[in-house]
């Protein structure tokens, strides 16, 4: 009996919860979660808080009903005031009324929940989009103040971009720098460093650069859309112009551009083949699935939830046109 009772209290601080405390905007829920998910600990009781949070700060249309109780409540008061009621008729109407009260506080509840459960499943599957992981991952990195320059080849400069292909090779000490080959033709180059094409950071040269990581992109898609707000898209796009002038440096100076954006269809452009053996983005999108998966199984609230939304429209192509 005294466990039962003390589960039925902890149920009710759960819910009054719902009902006091601060409020916080979607935008600052968003960030509290991916936050938390880009921990290594992914602490319980954070993730307890976020959902309290979230779940509070949710409107729900429930709190319509109130009204109606108030006026319930009003005219049963001054009615019993008016006149003299007997006391069973009194006590029936205040069980009623009190019934609505508690369904209501229910209602609203299970209803907040429900809407940030909603709130949240989109927030983990938009972690599918190519653009949340290339920039993701470009994040990852400690910034540089420059960028690591390429060498200069002695390949002919009037090879045409799309006569030239890079093929990316494991490297056994270190899976998130491949090392490089140049084949042009029937001719091969000699295995090569990224240092080579300026493809590590300059502080460290056993470090992959964020053009790299753009660079492995291509390699999956010779072609992609980067979604994201205006800074984002910015630094992508100095990064695109970053990389152009480091396979410009390695490769010489063409007629065009050996990266460039079709602004027809905003999509990026990468005229070099990139061969990665190496499976390496292939491989990131693989680990976000499943992490995606995890979260999904591990936010309890949510399993209801994810049938009502639409994943094919929300889950976007690696490639950026949906995955």
């Amino acid at each position: 009996m005294l466990v039962f009772i003390e589960k039925k209290i902890t149920e009710l601080h759960q819910i009054l919860k719902l009902f006091y405390g601060p409020r916080f905007k979607r935008k600052e829920l968003s960030e509290r979660f991916h936050n938390w998910r880009k921990t290594v600990q992914r602490l319980e009781i954070e993730k307890n808080e976020i959902l309290s949070d979230g779940s509070r700060s949710q409107y729900s249309e429930q709190f319509k009903n109130w009204k109606w109780i108030i006026i319930q409540t009003v005219l049963w008061l001054s009615i019993s005031i008016k006149f003299d009621f007997n006391p069973v008729i009194n006590l029936m109407a205040f069980f009623t009324i009190l019934n609505q009260f508690i369904q209501n506080i229910f209602s609203i509840a299970q209803d907040k929940k429900q809407i940030f459960n909603t709130f949240i499943t989109q927030e983990i599957l938009s972690m599918l989009s190519f653009s949340d992981l290339l920039w993701e991952k470009i994040s990852e990195l400690i910034e540089e103040d420059e960028i690591m320059k390429a060498e200069r080849s002695n390949i002919p400069s009037e090879i045409e971009w799309t006569d030239i292909n890079i093929e990316l090779l494991p490297n056994e000490f270190d899976d998130e720098l491949p090392f490089l080959r140049v084949i042009i033709g029937h001719e091969q180059s000699d295995i090569l460093h990224p240092l080579k094409l300026g493809l590590v950071k300059s502080s460290d040269h056993k470090k992959q650069n964020r053009l790299f990581i753009i660079l492995k992109a291509f390699g999956k898609y010779g072609s992609f859309i980067f979604n994201g707000n205006s800074h984002q898209k910015k630094s992508i796009e100095e990064s695109m112009g970053e990389l152009s002038k480091n396979l410009i440096r390695y490769f010489g100076l063409k007629d065009m551009m050996p990266i460039m954006k079709n602004d027809k269809v905003a999509s990026w452009e990468c005229f070099i083949n990139i061969n990665d053996k190496t499976n390496s983005w292939h491989q990131l999108e693989q680990e976000r699935f499943q992490d995606v998966r995890l979260l999904l199984s591990d936010w309890v609230p949510l399993t209801e939830e994810i049938k009502k939304i639409d994943i094919s429209e929300e889950s976007h192509k690696m490639k950026g046109y949906g995955w």
